[in-house]
């Protein structure tokens, strides 16, 4: 009998050994895949919820994420949208996110995301990363860093008799372009 008592507590310690060897395994595995993540895959855990971000120049937005690419988010909020490039990004909060299945690497760059709203014949107004206001009127032309915003009246189409100005801004100065309805 007493030797059934030892081999039991010797298998009981070992089985705890073994376990304690599994869950460190564990931890260290959650470890190196948290390292390995990137914003955007930690920015995607958040599709279709709410988010708030502070950009830059301490201007903050809020809505939710409707969609993310290579190198920018959109956030819907109201009855307008907000393109922002994430390098524009000071931080972005939001409730606990799941863990689900996320979506594949984005493949749609920042500029081509604007070239999305030219094609649209977009009307923006173009936020900066010091917070002011850059441009507001027609998305004219998007170059590989900059983009060109024909300047006209709030209240007029975009026509040559009404545009009053060109506005060139480089991407480096960007940190968002709002979608106007």
């Amino acid at each position: 009998m007493r030797w059934e008592s030892l081999f039991a507590d010797l298998e009981a310690q070992f089985e705890a050994d073994e376990a304690r060897n599994q869950n460190s395994e564990i931890q260290e595995f959650v470890r190196i895949e948290r390292a390995r993540q990137t914003l955007m895959q930690r920015l995607a855990r958040h599709l279709d919820t709410r988010i708030d971000v502070q950009l830059l120049g301490a201007e903050r937005v809020g809505g939710r994420l409707a969609g993310i690419g290579k190198d920018w988010l959109v956030l819907h909020h109201g009855g307008s949208e907000e393109l922002i490039p994430v390098r524009a990004l000071a931080w972005w909060t939001g409730a606990e996110a799941g863990g689900g299945p996320q979506p594949g690497e984005r493949r749609v760059s920042f500029s081509q995301a604007l070239r999305v709203l030219v094609r649209d014949r977009a009307r923006v107004s173009i936020g900066g990363v010091d917070g002011q206001l850059l441009a507001s009127g027609t998305l004219d032309q998007v170059g590989q860093d900059f983009l060109e915003v024909a300047l006209h009246a709030r209240d007029e189409f975009r026509r040559s008799t009404a545009v009053l100005g060109r506005t060139v801004v480089p991407f480096a100065a960007l940190a968002r372009v709002r979608r106007e309805e």
